[in-house]
């Protein structure tokens, strides 16, 4: 009986034991089979690492520019003004040309380092003061005053053998404004109104000027070609022209200002126009006759010159020279002080060279138009 209770407890525990196996085995499969997923996060790629900015290349230094070499002058424009004194031919002893140069050539002379002595000798047109510069030689160390009428009228004389070609024009000092003077009672008040009287009473008005081979009878002779004006020009001298005006013998006069302005102050005599470009200050409202629409001029100018075919560099020195003094202060007050200076007159080479070619163009197709030429000229 022992032995049978023995064998059942024996089998009982061999079933558990195979129980608890079974239970165990299947749990561990399951487990082996359930296994879940390795979670797989989605990696972004790696971003690439930003391309440091390429470093700008350091500037090369900027080179320092070259000193332009000066410009080598010829070796008569290094000695110029050096090796003699500078002669300067010019009118009469007192004339206007004459004063001008007397201003002007102290300070040229200590710009240039030399002596510029003055020279007379008038008469004859201006060939007695011009023949000795053309006689000179072309180096610039022989300077001239210029008129118009030296120029620009004489040179159709058949004694004269120069023109203005012959010339290195270096500048117009100054120009005196030229007016038609008309007594303070006539009945007219402007240029307009005298054009209207003259065209009313033609061939009995009678306009004075300081000589027939005048700027201003050359003047007058174009604007009655210009406008077809019917009126007469009587030649005096200049002394004589003031008192036939200021008299009352004349219905007007064209003469420089400086002539008659006296006149003017004195409220005897009135102005109507200017017929150079050139105004006298204070009188902007007169008209010119350019500001007319005429191309009749008057011109007048006091220039300096040499003889042509001079060093270029030599012109260049005493150009720079001529410059320097006329803006000189000192220069200008004396020129001033003696009525020689009109401002904004002032004409350098280019300038000054154009106004006598065609200032001698323009009396020329006066002169043979009008038949004063042959008269006057031969």
């Amino acid at each position: 009986m022992r032995k049978l209770t023995k064998l059942l407890s024996l089998l009982l525990a061999l079933c558990m034991l195979f129980s608890l196996a079974a239970c165990g085995g299947g749990s561990s499969a399951e487990k082996t089979e359930e296994k879940a997923p390795e979670t797989q996060q989605e990696t972004e790629p790696e971003a690439e690492p930003e391309a440091e900015p390429e470093a700008e290349p350091e500037a090369e230094p900027e080179a320092e520019p070259e000193e332009e070499p000066e410009a080598e002058i010829s070796e008569a424009a290094q000695k110029y003004a050096t090796e003699k004194n500078i002669t300067w031919y010019t009118q009469g002893a007192g004339n206007i040309a004459d004063t001008i140069a007397r201003i002007i050539a102290p300070k040229l002379g200590e710009i240039l380092g030399t002596t510029v002595v003055i020279e007379n000798a008038d008469g004859a047109g201006g060939m007695n003061e011009l023949n000795p510069v053309l006689a000179a030689d072309a180096d610039g160390y022989t300077l001239a005053s210029i008129a118009v009428a030296f120029l620009c009228m004489t040179p159709f004389s058949q004694d004269c053998t120069y023109d203005y070609t012959d010339f290195e024009l270096m500048c117009n000092v100054m120009s005196q404004p030229q007016c038609l003077f008309v007594s303070a009672d006539a009945p007219y008040n402007t240029f307009e109104e005298w054009t209207e009287y003259v065209k009313e009473h033609p061939g009995e008005v009678n306009i004075g000027v300081p000589g027939v081979s005048s700027v201003h009878n050359f003047a007058l002779q174009g604007l009655m070609l210009e406008t077809g004006l019917d009126f007469k020009t009587v030649a005096y001298s200049s002394s004589e022209l003031t008192q036939a005006m200021l008299g009352g013998h004349i219905d007007g006069a064209v003469t420089g200002f400086m002539e008659l302005y006296s006149g003017v102050e004195s409220g005897d005599l009135k102005i109507l126009a200017f017929t150079t470009t050139s105004k006298a200050e204070g009188m902007e409202d007169i008209p010119t006759f350019e500001e007319l629409g005429f191309s009749s001029k008057g011109v007048a100018f006091q220039g300096i010159a040499i003889k042509a075919g001079a060093d270029p560099d030599v012109v260049a020195k005493l150009d720079a020279a001529l410059t320097e003094a006329l803006n000189d202060p000192d220069v200008i007050g004396q020129l001033d002080a003696a009525g020689l200076w009109y401002e904004g007159t002032y004409q350098g080479r280019e300038e000054f060279t154009e106004t006598v070619k065609s200032t001698y163009e323009f009396y020329e197709q006066v002169l043979t138009d009008t038949g004063l030429m042959e008269e006057l000229y031969g």
